[in-house]
């Protein structure tokens, strides 16, 4: 009766482990210095708040995003390993030799990690149409390193500035969610070393 009650334990916990789906750390869609919103469109947080939900459509991924308060990145603010400066969009770039994305979802013990930075934003005169230039950048955290990158130019319309904006989030969304998932499918294809 142990010993089944042993192996029963034993063959539970490696199916819990094949269960176990990579985490996915999905940084906040930044603003670069070239594009501009209105504030009152929240649309950073708007498109952050897509995109996850983009991606948490799809199968073989734990998505979670970036928290300047999750308790791990907190222990590390107060163990002054990880720099407060680094808590501050765009998450894009490099700190020294190191991702600044990678620095920070190793903290979160991501696996894999996503940011997205909105190089242009314009804005019809009418406001009715909103073009965007988005640049898509996927790092595999645990060997530091950027796997892929995907760009895109959107244009999205609307009755006016606000729907317009709306339409541009959904599409920044979907394509940010198919990138990012089919640039980690090529990746993981790939044999280890390459």
């Amino acid at each position: 009766m142990l010993l089944a009650l042993l192996l029963l334990f034993v063959a539970s916990l490696a199916l819990a482990q094949q269960a176990r789906k990579p985490l996915l750390i999905t940084f906040g869609v930044g603003l670069g210095e070239r594009a501009t919103a209105p504030e009152e469109f929240r649309f950073e947080p708007r498109a952050s708040a897509a995109l996850r939900k983009a991606l948490e459509g799809f199968e073989g991924y734990r998505v979670v995003p970036f928290s300047r308060t999750h308790p791990s990145v907190q222990r590390a603010l107060l163990e002054r390993s990880l720099p407060s400066e680094l808590l501050l969009p765009p998450f894009t770039g490099t700190i020294g030799t190191e991702f600044k994305v990678v620095r920070l979802a190793k903290v979160m013990r991501g696996e894999f990690a996503v940011s997205v930075i909105v190089d242009r934003l314009s804005f019809s005169g009418d406001g009715k149409k909103v073009t965007a230039m988005l640049i898509y950048e996927v790092y595999d955290v645990e060997k530091a390193r950027m796997v892929g990158t995907s760009g895109a130019t959107l244009e999205a319309r609307g009755v006016d500035q606000a729907s317009a904006a709306d339409a541009l989030i959904e599409a920044l969304s979907k394509k940010g969610a198919e990138d990012t998932l089919g640039i980690l499918q090529e990746y993981l294809k790939k044999p280890p070393g390459k």
